[in-house]
């Protein structure tokens, strides 16, 4: 590890090695593609992991060991002590930071939960990918850390709005980045020996994929019903549920059983813990993603998968139609026919070569080394504005 020298940036790390997706993801790729970066133009790192739990995503998943020895450099700074000692510890912010260990030099530390670790004045940076709904303690927290924080990240103009306009922030500290795409696309072409950007073929099955996990807001109930209709329309297809059961796993489960009854088993499958060794051949290998949200501030579903090549049938969300445009297919999750006819559709585009090399295109900006110029361009204006 070569020395690190002037600023540098601490980041809350836990998630990254800790939990595959979501703000685990989101962690991982952008220091990922930070240390990729050229020393004059990023920041040195400090990764700050607190706590005792597993880290399944350990090792060349994170993409550190073989981290060019020209970029910024980073030092890992692990606390294995329980998460409650550490936030009681909170209680005296000096005592925290020096267990969980920023240096002199850390200008900032960059959070993915608010208030979290619990380190005192040091001014931080938020990342904000959802809003919990108003008037929650949790929405109250997001409030308070958004107006504490030297500046917050979003990934969407509506997000950047949202924040602005709900919690009264300033524009000027309210920071656009883009969202990376091209981590399942890079993982594949590692797992079959192949140049990046050359996965198009299709499938010859008609897979419909649904990421995430299986909670209310991502209205899986009305994902089934959509692709019943399919179904009985005489339609050969197979949905392919990728995520762990959530809130609404009971309902799912009993209407998956009632469909199986009417149908046969085999129409539908519902891998409930996906590996992320299993995700990018399940990506590449569908034909079209059917993505129901009740809210989300971040494209980043849906550009993952159109990055694969996939058409999308999606809900009318800002952050979605702002970055895809006319290329998808927007659906109200209360219309399963509706829903049927663009799953048709997209089904039919998905089996075309040239139409899911078009898709790939315009998921190419959307990559994680550009996420992390982004970030590093907020920083340095934060710590200007300090």
């Amino acid at each position: 590890m070569k020395s690190l020298r002037g600023p540098r940036i601490a980041i809350d790390y836990t998630s990254g090695p800790g939990h595959a997706p979501g703000v685990g993801r989101y962690v991982r790729e952008l220091v990922r593609a930070h240390v990729r970066l050229p020393a004059q133009d990023a920041f040195a790192l400090e990764l700050l992991e607190v706590g005792r739990a597993p880290r399944p995503m350990e090792g060349p998943a994170l993409g550190l060991t073989d981290a060019p020895p020209t970029g910024p450099g980073f030092e890992r700074r692990i606390t294995r002590l329980p998460r409650r000692i550490i936030a009681q510890a909170g209680r005296l912010p000096a005592l925290a930071r020096r267990v969980i260990g920023p240096s002199r030099s850390t200008a900032l530390i960059h959070r993915v939960i608010p208030d979290w670790p619990p380190i005192g004045a040091l001014p931080s940076s938020l990342a904000v990918a959802e809003f919990p709904r108003a008037g929650t303690p949790d929405a109250e927290l997001q409030a308070h850390a958004c107006r504490q924080a030297a500046g917050v990240f979003v990934f969407s103009a509506d997000a950047h709005e949202r924040v602005v306009s709900r919690y009264g922030l300033p524009e000027g500290k309210v920071h656009r980045v883009p969202v990376g795409s091209e981590h399942w696309e890079r993982d594949l072409a590692a797992q079959l020996g192949e140049p990046e950007g050359t996965i198009t073929a299709p499938r010859a099955s008609r897979d419909i994929l649904v990421l995430g996990a299986v909670r209310r807001a991502r209205y899986p109930l009305a994902a089934l019903a959509a692709f019943e209709v399919l179904t009985q329309r005489g339609d050969e297809a197979r949905l392919l549920i990728c995520g762990r059961p959530g809130d609404a796993h009971q309902e799912f489960r009993s209407e998956l059983s009632a469909f199986e009854s009417r149908h046969g088993a085999g129409r539908v499958q519902w891998l409930e813990q996906p590996t992320e060794g299993e995700m990018p051949s399940c990506v590449a290998g569908a034909t079209a993603l059917l993505h129901l949200a009740e809210d989300e501030a971040s494209p980043v579903t849906p550009l993952e998968a159109t990055r694969m090549g996939l058409p999308v049938v999606a809900s009318p969300l800002p952050a979605f139609e702002e970055v895809l445009g006319s290329s998808a297919q927007y659906v109200r999750h209360d219309d399963p026919a509706g829903i049927a006819d663009a799953l048709a559709v997209a089904l039919q585009a998905g089996a075309s070569q040239p139409k899911r090399k078009a898709l790939q295109e315009i998921a190419a900006p959307f990559t994680w080394g550009a996420s992390a110029a982004a970030h590093c361009d907020g920083w340095k204006l934060m710590l200007d504005a300090l």
